[in-house]
């Protein structure tokens, strides 16, 4: 939801107060937030490779010793798990554009500041900033709910595809001679 501009402009100077270190934490929590779904993410995405470097080495060196089915799993297994890597470093890993929790001097204490009459010019600038800092919490907010999304996604697809393969390759294994 953006807020207008104005929109804090109303806001008495007990609630400017209350409401800016409110503000300040919650950029700080997350922030916080999206720094630790990144480390999940490059954590996740060392186990991955290290995975599929495996299972490299595994069909290079013994590829003739291992059944057919297995070599397809392992090559289907080695596929999604890329995927999975790739998901990450797209969405998560990859450095974005990031709005700023806080404007440039030169932003809030424009002309029309330099040249208003107005006796509360830092209650205004205050109240401006809040609102920035409120915008730049929704796009923080914003960004860990993709974090989020495709962090949860390579989780579950490497997860899930090893036993989705296991029970499929088994299953094969048993009804073929």
């Amino acid at each position: 939801m953006n807020l207008p501009d104005d929109y804090f402009l109303d806001v008495d100077d007990e609630m400017l107060e209350y409401l800016e270190k409110q503000a300040l934490q919650s950029y700080d929590d997350v922030k916080k937030s999206n720094e630790n779904n990144r480390e999940k993410a490059y954590r996740l995405l060392n186990y991955l490779l290290l995975g599929i470097g495996s299972i490299s080495l595994l069909l290079i060196n013994s590829i003739d010793k291992i059944h057919p089915i297995i070599i397809v799993n392992a090559i289907l297994l080695m596929a999604g798990w890329t995927i999975s890597a790739f998901m990450l470093t797209h969405y998560v890993l990859l450095s974005k554009i990031r709005q700023m929790g806080t404007n440039i001097p030169q932003n809030l204490y424009n002309e029309s500041f330099k040249n208003s009459q107005d006796k509360n010019k830092l209650g205004i600038l205050r109240r401006y900033e809040l609102h920035n800092i409120n915008q730049a919490i929704l796009s923080l907010l914003n960004t860990n709910a993709i974090y989020r999304k495709y962090t949860d996604r390579a989780i579950m697809t490497a997860i899930s595809l090893p036993i989705l393969l296991m029970v499929i390759s088994s299953s094969l294994l048993h009804y073929l001679p």
